[in-house]
């Protein structure tokens, strides 16, 4: 029972500063940039095409989505876009569902995804997180899906933090 407290709790701390990371990112960045595509910014990191145009509020949205993904156990029960209502993807552009993605919803969101995590987390034995579960085609564990969605998590925030700089914004820190 150590065991298992010991492995939760530090990875309780460390997903503790990766949603300080993501809530400071929330926080600082403008609201008239909310949910603009970074299409807007001119640096080398865009697409010339624009194939790669991705808004904040949905990378965001991402984020806190796939933290929930990730905590369950099996990837069926995921009801994608159900937090902003669904995803239109043939009724409207990524702009209007970028602009449907609010900030007070996405903190509250985080919150939330936190707190069911770190339930997870203590819920689970040594012997639960070196198993598998309903992720076994992509990951070996769940202690393995939990570090795999950390690092995911880590990827989108230093993009997060990338355009947050461009916007010349107070920048996240280091937690």
């Amino acid at each position: 029972m150590e065991e298992q407290n010991a492995i939760a709790n530090h990875l309780v701390d460390q997903f503790e500063s990766v949603w300080n990371m993501l809530k400071a990112s929330i926080e600082n960045v403008p609201d008239e940039k909310w949910s603009v595509g970074l299409d807007a910014i001119t640096k080398p990191w865009n697409q010339t095409k624009g194939e790669n145009v991705w808004y904040f509020s949905e990378r965001v949205f991402h984020i806190i989505e796939t933290v929930e993904f990730y905590g369950n156990d099996d990837p069926k029960v995921m009801k994608w876009g159900a937090r902003i209502g669904g995803i239109k993807w043939k009724e409207e552009s990524p702009e209007e569902t970028a602009a449907r993605i609010t900030k007070k919803e996405m903190l509250t969101y985080l919150e939330e995804t936190k707190q069911q995590l770190k339930e997870k987390l203590h819920s689970l034995s040594y012997g639960d997180m070196v198993k598998t579960d309903g992720f076994s085609e992509w990951q070996p564990s769940r202690l393995a899906k939990i570090l795999y969605t950390m690092r995911h998590s880590m990827w989108h925030i230093g993009e997060l933090s990338r355009a947050i700089r461009e916007y010349d914004c107070e920048r996240i820190h280091w937690q």
